[in-house]
Protein backbone atom coordinates (compact mmCIF):
# COMPACT_ATOMS: atom_id res chain seq x y z
CA UNK A 1 0.00 0.00 0.00
CA UNK A 2 1.47 3.28 -0.77
CA UNK A 3 1.13 6.71 1.43
CA UNK A 4 3.23 8.79 -0.21
CA UNK A 5 0.30 11.53 -1.27
CA UNK A 6 -1.45 10.67 1.62
CA UNK A 7 -1.99 13.73 3.77
CA UNK A 8 -0.80 13.43 7.93
CA UNK A 9 -3.37 14.01 10.15
CA UNK A 10 -3.27 16.23 13.07
CA UNK A 11 -3.69 13.09 15.51
CA UNK A 12 -1.39 11.22 13.78
CA UNK A 13 1.64 13.93 13.37
CA UNK A 14 1.12 14.79 17.28
CA UNK A 15 1.50 10.86 18.14
CA UNK A 16 4.41 10.56 15.89
CA UNK A 17 6.09 14.00 17.43
CA UNK A 18 5.70 12.56 20.96
CA UNK A 19 7.57 9.40 20.10
CA UNK A 20 10.36 10.84 18.73
CA UNK A 21 10.31 13.20 21.92
CA UNK A 22 9.98 10.34 23.90
CA UNK A 23 12.70 8.10 21.93
CA UNK A 24 15.46 11.48 22.40
CA UNK A 25 14.56 11.64 25.88
CA UNK A 26 14.70 8.23 26.50
CA UNK A 27 18.21 7.85 24.74
CA UNK A 28 19.25 11.23 26.64
CA UNK A 29 17.93 9.28 30.29
CA UNK A 30 20.46 6.35 29.30
CA UNK A 31 22.97 8.71 28.77
CA UNK A 32 23.16 10.00 32.37
CA UNK A 33 22.13 6.84 34.37
CA UNK A 34 24.90 5.41 32.13
CA UNK A 35 27.64 8.19 33.61
CA UNK A 36 25.72 8.28 37.40
CA UNK A 37 26.62 4.90 37.51
CA UNK A 38 29.49 4.24 39.96
CA UNK A 39 32.96 3.14 39.25
CA UNK A 40 33.57 -0.56 38.72
CA UNK A 41 37.38 0.08 39.30
CA UNK A 42 38.13 -2.50 42.02
CA UNK A 43 38.79 -1.48 45.65
CA UNK A 44 42.15 -3.77 45.43
CA UNK A 45 43.46 -1.72 42.48
CA UNK A 46 42.58 1.98 44.49
CA UNK A 47 44.83 0.37 47.26
CA UNK A 48 47.64 -0.15 44.76
CA UNK A 49 47.23 3.16 43.82
CA UNK A 50 47.39 4.95 47.04
CA UNK A 51 51.23 6.19 47.50
CA UNK A 52 53.62 6.42 44.56
CA UNK A 53 56.42 7.19 43.11
CA UNK A 54 57.20 8.43 39.55
CA UNK A 55 60.48 6.38 37.84
CA UNK A 56 61.62 10.01 36.14
CA UNK A 57 64.91 8.92 34.96
CA UNK A 58 63.56 6.77 32.27
CA UNK A 59 61.55 10.15 30.49
CA UNK A 60 65.13 11.57 29.93
CA UNK A 61 67.26 8.28 29.73
CA UNK A 62 66.87 4.75 27.71
CA UNK A 63 64.81 2.09 29.11
CA UNK A 64 67.75 -0.74 28.46
CA UNK A 65 70.04 1.01 31.55
CA UNK A 66 68.84 -0.48 34.09
CA UNK A 67 68.88 2.13 36.54
CA UNK A 68 65.91 1.11 38.66
CA UNK A 69 66.26 -2.57 39.90
CA UNK A 70 64.92 -5.21 41.45
CA UNK A 71 66.30 -4.49 45.06
CA UNK A 72 65.52 -0.75 44.50
CA UNK A 73 61.97 -1.59 43.57
CA UNK A 74 61.89 -3.70 46.75
CA UNK A 75 63.07 -1.05 48.89
CA UNK A 76 60.38 1.48 48.03
CA UNK A 77 57.78 -1.05 48.68
CA UNK A 78 59.53 -1.50 52.04
CA UNK A 79 59.02 2.02 52.27
CA UNK A 80 55.53 1.95 51.92
CA UNK A 81 55.11 2.70 48.92
CA UNK A 82 52.71 1.29 46.61
CA UNK A 83 53.32 1.70 42.75
CA UNK A 84 55.42 3.38 40.69
CA UNK A 85 54.83 5.49 37.20
CA UNK A 86 56.68 4.83 34.12
CA UNK A 87 57.15 7.54 31.45
CA UNK A 88 56.49 5.85 28.29
CA UNK A 89 58.28 7.93 25.49
CA UNK A 90 56.15 7.66 22.05
CA UNK A 91 59.31 8.43 20.07
CA UNK A 92 60.25 5.14 21.59
CA UNK A 93 57.17 2.53 20.38
CA UNK A 94 55.56 4.78 18.35
CA UNK A 95 55.72 4.33 14.31
CA UNK A 96 54.07 7.38 12.18
CA UNK A 97 54.61 4.89 9.54
CA UNK A 98 52.91 2.31 10.75
CA UNK A 99 51.11 2.82 14.17
CA UNK A 100 49.60 0.29 14.31
CA UNK A 101 52.64 -1.98 15.20
CA UNK A 102 54.67 -1.06 17.87
CA UNK A 103 58.41 -0.62 17.91
CA UNK A 104 60.54 -3.45 19.24
CA UNK A 105 64.24 -2.14 19.74
CA UNK A 106 62.79 -1.21 23.74
CA UNK A 107 59.79 -3.89 24.05
CA UNK A 108 61.49 -6.42 25.92
CA UNK A 109 62.79 -3.77 28.42
CA UNK A 110 59.42 -2.30 29.15
CA UNK A 111 58.44 -6.05 29.31
CA UNK A 112 61.11 -6.78 32.16
CA UNK A 113 60.43 -3.60 33.71
CA UNK A 114 56.75 -4.30 34.16
CA UNK A 115 57.13 -7.84 35.29
CA UNK A 116 60.15 -6.62 37.83
CA UNK A 117 57.00 -4.69 39.38
CA UNK A 118 54.37 -7.63 39.80
CA UNK A 119 57.49 -10.08 41.30
CA UNK A 120 57.81 -7.24 43.56
CA UNK A 121 54.36 -6.56 44.40
CA UNK A 122 54.11 -2.97 43.25
CA UNK A 123 51.79 -1.90 40.54
CA UNK A 124 53.12 0.59 37.99
CA UNK A 125 50.99 3.05 35.77
CA UNK A 126 52.74 3.50 31.83
CA UNK A 127 52.33 6.98 31.32
CA UNK A 128 52.72 8.25 27.16
CA UNK A 129 55.02 10.69 26.85
CA UNK A 130 55.93 13.44 24.31
CA UNK A 131 52.77 13.46 21.89
CA UNK A 132 52.43 16.12 18.98
CA UNK A 133 50.36 19.03 19.34
CA UNK A 134 48.41 18.26 16.12
CA UNK A 135 46.60 15.34 18.04
CA UNK A 136 44.35 17.70 19.05
CA UNK A 137 42.88 19.18 16.32
CA UNK A 138 44.62 16.73 12.64
CA UNK A 139 41.73 13.74 12.52
CA UNK A 140 44.28 11.84 10.49
CA UNK A 141 47.11 12.63 13.45
CA UNK A 142 44.24 10.98 15.58
CA UNK A 143 44.09 8.31 13.84
CA UNK A 144 46.98 7.14 13.79
CA UNK A 145 47.43 7.07 18.00
CA UNK A 146 43.74 5.69 18.03
CA UNK A 147 45.91 2.72 16.00
CA UNK A 148 48.68 2.97 18.06
CA UNK A 149 47.08 2.84 21.38
CA UNK A 150 45.44 -0.08 20.15
CA UNK A 151 48.54 -1.76 19.68
CA UNK A 152 50.00 -0.95 22.96
CA UNK A 153 47.50 -1.73 25.08
CA UNK A 154 46.95 -5.62 23.01
CA UNK A 155 50.68 -5.95 23.84
CA UNK A 156 49.99 -5.04 27.72
CA UNK A 157 47.10 -7.24 27.84
CA UNK A 158 48.91 -10.33 28.66
CA UNK A 159 49.82 -8.58 31.91
CA UNK A 160 48.25 -8.42 35.45
CA UNK A 161 45.47 -6.18 35.62
CA UNK A 162 45.41 -5.85 39.20
CA UNK A 163 49.17 -4.49 38.98
CA UNK A 164 49.05 -2.60 35.92
CA UNK A 165 47.08 0.76 34.72
CA UNK A 166 47.53 1.96 31.56
CA UNK A 167 47.37 6.11 30.81
CA UNK A 168 45.95 8.01 28.26
CA UNK A 169 48.29 10.71 28.08
CA UNK A 170 50.52 12.55 29.80
CA UNK A 171 50.07 16.26 30.79
CA UNK A 172 47.22 16.99 27.47
CA UNK A 173 47.54 20.50 26.31
CA UNK A 174 44.84 21.32 24.40
CA UNK A 175 43.25 24.78 23.97
CA UNK A 176 40.58 23.80 26.23
CA UNK A 177 39.37 20.83 28.11
CA UNK A 178 36.73 20.05 26.29
CA UNK A 179 39.00 19.64 22.86
CA UNK A 180 40.63 16.98 24.88
CA UNK A 181 37.34 15.50 26.01
CA UNK A 182 36.95 14.59 22.26
CA UNK A 183 40.34 12.98 21.86
CA UNK A 184 40.41 11.23 24.88
CA UNK A 185 37.07 9.66 24.29
CA UNK A 186 38.58 7.86 21.17
CA UNK A 187 42.00 7.39 23.23
CA UNK A 188 40.29 5.49 26.04
CA UNK A 189 37.71 3.47 23.21
CA UNK A 190 41.29 1.92 21.88
CA UNK A 191 42.73 1.13 25.12
CA UNK A 192 39.42 -0.69 26.20
CA UNK A 193 39.38 -3.00 22.98
CA UNK A 194 43.32 -3.68 23.39
CA UNK A 195 42.81 -4.18 27.04
CA UNK A 196 39.52 -5.34 28.23
CA UNK A 197 40.00 -5.99 31.94
CA UNK A 198 42.83 -3.44 32.59
CA UNK A 199 41.68 -0.51 34.86
CA UNK A 200 42.48 2.84 32.29
CA UNK A 201 43.66 6.45 33.68
CA UNK A 202 42.37 9.08 32.32
CA UNK A 203 43.92 12.47 32.37
CA UNK A 204 42.99 15.88 32.67
CA UNK A 205 43.60 18.66 30.47
CA UNK A 206 46.71 20.29 31.50
CA UNK A 207 44.71 24.17 31.99
CA UNK A 208 41.79 24.93 33.10
CA UNK A 209 41.38 27.85 30.33
CA UNK A 210 44.37 29.81 27.99
CA UNK A 211 45.51 31.82 31.05
CA UNK A 212 44.68 29.20 33.65
CA UNK A 213 47.16 26.62 34.07
CA UNK A 214 45.92 24.86 37.03
CA UNK A 215 45.25 21.40 36.23
CA UNK A 216 43.34 20.75 39.61
CA UNK A 217 40.47 23.27 38.19
CA UNK A 218 40.36 21.61 35.06
CA UNK A 219 39.96 17.95 36.28
CA UNK A 220 35.76 18.92 37.29
CA UNK A 221 35.39 20.04 33.44
CA UNK A 222 36.83 16.78 32.17
CA UNK A 223 34.00 14.63 30.86
CA UNK A 224 32.83 11.11 32.08
CA UNK A 225 33.31 8.73 29.63
CA UNK A 226 30.89 5.78 29.46
CA UNK A 227 34.11 3.13 30.08
CA UNK A 228 33.33 2.85 34.06
CA UNK A 229 36.93 0.84 34.88
CA UNK A 230 38.32 4.62 34.83
CA UNK A 231 40.23 6.22 37.46
CA UNK A 232 40.64 10.06 36.58
CA UNK A 233 43.94 11.83 37.10
CA UNK A 234 45.12 15.49 37.96
CA UNK A 235 48.71 16.79 38.74
CA UNK A 236 49.22 19.62 41.56
CA UNK A 237 51.80 21.95 41.14
CA UNK A 238 50.29 24.62 43.31
CA UNK A 239 51.42 27.42 44.56
CA UNK A 240 53.34 27.34 41.39
CA UNK A 241 55.55 30.51 42.26
CA UNK A 242 56.64 28.07 45.26
CA UNK A 243 57.02 24.41 44.03
CA UNK A 244 58.81 26.24 40.57
CA UNK A 245 60.82 28.71 42.45
CA UNK A 246 64.16 29.05 40.64
CA UNK A 247 63.34 26.84 37.71
CA UNK A 248 65.33 27.01 34.50
CA UNK A 249 62.60 25.85 32.16
CA UNK A 250 59.05 26.64 31.53
CA UNK A 251 57.59 30.30 32.94
CA UNK A 252 60.71 32.90 32.53
CA UNK A 253 59.83 34.26 35.61
CA UNK A 254 60.65 31.24 37.74
CA UNK A 255 64.59 31.85 37.55
CA UNK A 256 64.03 34.66 39.28
CA UNK A 257 62.44 33.40 42.29
CA UNK A 258 64.07 32.13 45.54
CA UNK A 259 63.81 31.45 49.19
CA UNK A 260 60.09 31.60 48.52
CA UNK A 261 58.77 30.46 51.80
CA UNK A 262 55.65 27.69 52.89
CA UNK A 263 53.01 28.69 54.78
CA UNK A 264 53.32 31.90 53.19
CA UNK A 265 52.36 35.70 54.96
CA UNK A 266 52.65 38.70 54.14
CA UNK A 267 55.85 39.42 56.90
CA UNK A 268 57.29 36.47 55.53
CA UNK A 269 57.43 37.74 51.46
CA UNK A 270 57.60 41.02 51.90
CA UNK A 271 61.63 40.83 52.84
CA UNK A 272 62.66 38.89 49.46
CA UNK A 273 61.12 41.30 47.61
CA UNK A 274 64.07 43.88 47.66
CA UNK A 275 66.28 41.33 45.76
CA UNK A 276 63.84 40.49 42.71
CA UNK A 277 64.72 42.99 39.99
CA UNK A 278 62.49 41.33 37.40
CA UNK A 279 58.92 43.01 37.48
CA UNK A 280 57.20 40.00 36.38
CA UNK A 281 58.47 37.78 39.34
CA UNK A 282 57.80 40.52 41.74
CA UNK A 283 54.02 40.79 41.03
CA UNK A 284 53.59 37.13 41.25
CA UNK A 285 55.49 36.84 44.27
CA UNK A 286 53.48 39.41 45.94
CA UNK A 287 50.48 37.69 44.48
CA UNK A 288 51.40 34.41 45.94
CA UNK A 289 51.80 36.30 49.56
CA UNK A 290 48.35 38.08 49.70
CA UNK A 291 46.93 34.77 49.06
CA UNK A 292 48.53 33.30 51.96
CA UNK A 293 49.12 29.54 50.77
CA UNK A 294 48.87 27.28 53.87
CA UNK A 295 47.15 24.05 54.78
CA UNK A 296 43.68 25.80 54.58
CA UNK A 297 44.30 27.11 51.02
CA UNK A 298 45.61 23.69 49.86
CA UNK A 299 42.26 22.00 51.22
CA UNK A 300 39.69 24.63 49.46
CA UNK A 301 41.49 24.01 46.42
CA UNK A 302 41.53 20.36 46.55
CA UNK A 303 38.17 19.88 48.26
CA UNK A 304 36.01 20.43 45.04
CA UNK A 305 38.08 17.47 43.15
CA UNK A 306 36.84 15.18 45.93
CA UNK A 307 33.34 16.81 45.60
CA UNK A 308 33.62 16.04 41.94
CA UNK A 309 34.34 12.43 42.49
CA UNK A 310 31.71 11.53 44.84
CA UNK A 311 28.87 13.50 42.73
CA UNK A 312 29.67 11.62 39.61
CA UNK A 313 30.59 7.99 41.20
CA UNK A 314 34.14 7.78 40.11
CA UNK A 315 37.65 7.26 41.52
CA UNK A 316 40.41 10.47 41.07
CA UNK A 317 44.15 10.01 41.70
CA UNK A 318 47.10 12.63 41.69
CA UNK A 319 50.01 10.68 40.41
CA UNK A 320 52.08 13.74 40.12
CA UNK A 321 52.71 16.46 42.77
CA UNK A 322 55.94 17.83 44.14
CA UNK A 323 58.31 20.55 44.50
CA UNK A 324 61.83 21.29 43.17
CA UNK A 325 64.28 20.04 45.81
CA UNK A 326 67.29 21.28 44.65
CA UNK A 327 65.84 25.17 44.38
CA UNK A 328 62.88 25.21 47.29
CA UNK A 329 64.15 26.10 51.06
CA UNK A 330 64.35 22.52 52.71
CA UNK A 331 62.03 23.46 55.51
CA UNK A 332 59.55 24.90 53.02
CA UNK A 333 59.58 21.56 50.97
CA UNK A 334 59.16 18.83 53.79
CA UNK A 335 55.87 21.21 54.85
CA UNK A 336 54.70 21.48 51.92
CA UNK A 337 54.91 17.71 50.97
CA UNK A 338 53.51 16.80 54.36
CA UNK A 339 50.61 19.24 53.58
CA UNK A 340 49.57 17.82 50.44
CA UNK A 341 50.18 14.53 50.97
CA UNK A 342 47.98 14.51 54.17
CA UNK A 343 45.28 16.61 52.39
CA UNK A 344 45.40 14.29 49.59
CA UNK A 345 44.98 11.34 51.84
CA UNK A 346 42.20 12.82 54.06
CA UNK A 347 40.18 13.26 50.69
CA UNK A 348 40.95 9.68 49.78
CA UNK A 349 42.52 10.44 47.00
CA UNK A 350 45.61 8.35 45.73
CA UNK A 351 49.07 10.32 45.28
CA UNK A 352 53.01 10.23 43.10
CA UNK A 353 55.60 12.67 43.91
CA UNK A 354 57.63 13.40 41.80
CA UNK A 355 60.76 14.33 41.31
CA UNK A 356 63.95 11.93 42.85
CA UNK A 357 63.40 9.81 45.88
CA UNK A 358 66.10 9.54 47.98
CA UNK A 359 65.54 6.62 50.62
CA UNK A 360 68.02 8.30 52.84
CA UNK A 361 66.36 11.03 53.47
CA UNK A 362 64.98 10.39 56.90
CA UNK A 363 62.67 13.88 56.70
CA UNK A 364 61.92 13.64 53.37
CA UNK A 365 60.35 9.68 54.16
CA UNK A 366 58.50 11.30 57.46
CA UNK A 367 57.05 14.34 54.56
CA UNK A 368 55.65 11.62 53.05
CA UNK A 369 54.37 9.09 55.55
CA UNK A 370 56.95 6.44 54.17
CA UNK A 371 59.08 4.33 56.84
CA UNK A 372 62.97 5.09 56.86
CA UNK A 373 65.57 2.82 55.70
CA UNK A 374 67.02 2.78 59.08
CA UNK A 375 63.53 1.10 60.63
CA UNK A 376 63.02 -1.26 58.02
CA UNK A 377 67.00 -2.42 58.41
CA UNK A 378 66.19 -2.60 61.93
CA UNK A 379 63.16 -4.75 61.72
CA UNK A 380 64.91 -7.02 59.24
CA UNK A 381 67.91 -6.97 62.19
CA UNK A 382 65.24 -8.02 64.80
CA UNK A 383 63.33 -10.43 62.58
CA UNK A 384 66.64 -12.63 61.53
CA UNK A 385 67.46 -12.44 65.40
CA UNK A 386 64.55 -14.21 66.24
CA UNK A 387 64.79 -16.75 63.45
CA UNK A 388 68.23 -17.13 64.25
Amino acid sequence: MKYANRPCSRSRFIRFGLLVLSSGLTTMICDRLQAAQPTTVKTSRLQTLAKGFNLAHWQRHSLLDGYYTEAKLQQYKHLGLTYTRLPVVLSTFFNDNNPGVLKTDSLAALDAIVRLHIKTGLGIILSPFNHPKSLYSDPAVLAKFVAFFNAFAAHMNRTDPEKVFLEVMNEPNAETPQAWDRVQTELVKAIRSGAPDHTIIASSNVSATTNDWNNARSLPMTRIVADKNVVYNFHFYEPFVFTHQGASWGWRATQFMKNIPYPATLAKVDPLLNAIQDTEAKKAIEHYAQQQWDRGRLISLLSPIANWARTNKVAVLCNEFGAIPWTVPRSSLLHYLKDVRQVLESLEIGWGQWFELDVRDEELMQALGLESIRDIRSSSSKLHTYHT
